[in-house]
């Protein structure tokens, strides 16, 4: 998925291309700076895709590195090299997803005393390609111009159907030992049993936009686009589950994640008899989420904020530059990026996973 932020059309949905996007340029505070009381847990980490917290104990991926770490009684270790980028705990089994030198995607899981299984989340990708049938691209006002410049930016955008790609990116423990996966790539949200079978659960909705006059002059691209209606594919960023059975989902909107399209991420409901209900939208970069206490939290990476909604509104919980994860268990724990770490040259200086009281 190119999400370069002069790019109008997507085709894949691989979250890191989003994450490699530089943040809003109109929050700088880091952490420290921002919140004399948050509290360092790793001030070396850079890229820490997601949080989880059980009881006293907290874990934290580093998706450049690979990497998961634990917080347990003061005391941090590194217990995995397996190339995870995301982590779900569930009493003492512990999953991870990941995408070991892109060979195929995968969820693992791990409980002491136990060989670990492997599920393979991209061979279900290529054999059932849940989102085959969804038409993407131009929805509305058809023209061959309109065509010809989608078809100029990525060959065959400007009307397709569902793609073969997979990129498990997010994980929730579910009962009954299952686990629910964002599948960021195929734009929907998969249950594994515990014995390692597959399921949809939901496909998330596709994300239209009409192009407006500023918007085109903006992208510097022809006239014919303005009143264009394009659908762009969703891309699930975080599944949590809360208690009542349902499952909230954070979603980038497929396209350019900086303003020039508007901030068009969105938070959905799946409820546990499969609906799939828009909670809001006007998040920008929302890359990852936390349900507490009735409470929804998103990290949006590109705005510099934890926010939450109150009253139908998105409101700041909290400021922090470059926030990529959150969760919430009566404190607030937000994951940064570092600066730099999934662009051409690499970190220029560390992340962190902090600690904020709500």
């Amino acid at each position: 998925m190119s999400l370069r932020s002069r790019t109008l059309i997507t085709t894949a949905a691989a979250v890191s291309a989003a994450l490699a996007l530089t943040a809003s340029p109109t929050v700088s505070a880091s952490a420290d700076s921002a919140a004399p009381d948050a509290r360092k847990l790793d001030g070396a980490v850079l890229a820490p895709f997601q949080v989880e917290v059980r009881g006293g104990t907290v874990w934290w991926t580093d998706g450049f590195r690979g990497t998961i770490t634990r917080l347990r009684n003061g005391h941090k270790k590194v217990i995995s090299h397996a190339g995870a980028e995301a982590v779900a705990v569930s009493g003492r089994r512990l999953a991870y997803a990941a995408t070991p030198e892109r060979s195929f995607s995968r969820l693992v899981v791990r409980r002491p005393g136990h060989k670990a299984k492997v599920v393979n989340i991209r061979r279900f990708e290529r054999t059932h390609n849940p989102d085959g049938k969804v038409h993407y691209g131009i929805i509305a006002n058809y023209s061959k111009c309109a065509a010809d410049f989608f078809n100029s930016q990525q060959p065959g955008s400007a009307r397709y159907t569902g793609i073969v790609d997979s990129h498990p990116y997010q994980l929730a423990a579910l009962p009954r030992a299952a686990w629910a996966v964002a599948e960021a790539a195929g734009n929907d949200i998969l249950r594994v049993s515990r014995s390692g079978h597959i399921s949809v659960v939901a496909l998330l909705p596709r994300q239209p936009i009409t192009f407006t006059q500023k918007m085109v002059d903006d992208a510097d691209a022809p006239a014919c686009l303005v009143g264009v209606r394009y659908a762009f594919e969703p891309v699930p960023t975080d599944v949590e589950r809360d208690g009542r059975g349902n499952l909230w989902v954070s979603v980038l909107p497929g396209g350019p994640e900086d303003p020039s399209l508007g901030a068009r991420g969105a938070v959905y409901k799946i409820t546990k008899h499969g609906r799939v209900i828009r909670i809001h939208g006007g998040f920008l970069g929302a890359t990852n989420l936390a349900v507490w206490r009735g409470k929804v939290y998103v990290s949006e990476l590109f705005r510099g904020r934890i926010s939450t909604i109150r009253n139908g509104r998105v409101v700041t919980v909290r400021s922090i530059k470059d926030p990529v994860a959150v969760e919430a268990k009566h404190n607030l724990f937000v994951g940064q990026l570092a600066p730099g770490v999934l662009g051409p040259t690499g970190p220029t200086g560390p992340g962190g996973v902090f600690r904020f009281p709500r």
